[in-house]
């Protein structure tokens, strides 16, 4: 039996659908394929994110003492990170069309990458391995 993991495709949480396929399609040119309400996979070469917007549940099925608001705000406690061929052309494409997190700089880890915000607040770092000393 094959145990091989072939693909991570994380779904992450959005209050504004059409607002996140817009970022991800215009502005780092992932293409939007949904075959589901309120669901948007996006995709650009080898990596997939997927997108829901959450639904509450039904009144009747809540705790009528629970008064903490369903979905407050996207939380992510970590980063995505994306190897890329070419960091520095992906960094002069979108640098002045986001939120930079962290600029374009070579790592202690041997990586050069920079980070940046997307339109739900998820930091998306992007990457490419530079050589050992």
């Amino acid at each position: 039996m094959d145990s091989t993991l072939k693909h991570l495709s994380p779904i992450l949480w959005t209050k504004d659908l059409n607002e996140t396929i817009a970022f991800y399609t215009t502005v780092l040119g992932f293409k939007a394929r949904s075959n589901f309400p309120n669901f948007v996979s996006l995709s650009r070469e080898h990596v997939e994110i997927m997108f829901v917007v959450p639904q509450d549940d039904p009144d009747d099925c809540k705790d009528p003492d629970g008064l903490e608001e369903f979905f407050p705000k996207p939380m992510l406690t970590g980063s995505l990170y994306i190897t890329v061929n070419n960091v520095d052309e992906l960094w002069s494409k979108v640098n002045d069309k986001v939120n930079v997190e962290t600029p374009l700089c070579d790592r202690e880890y041997y990586m050069r990458d920079f980070s940046i915000l997307d339109n739900n607040g998820y930091e998306l770092v992007f990457g490419q391995p530079v050589p050992h000393p």
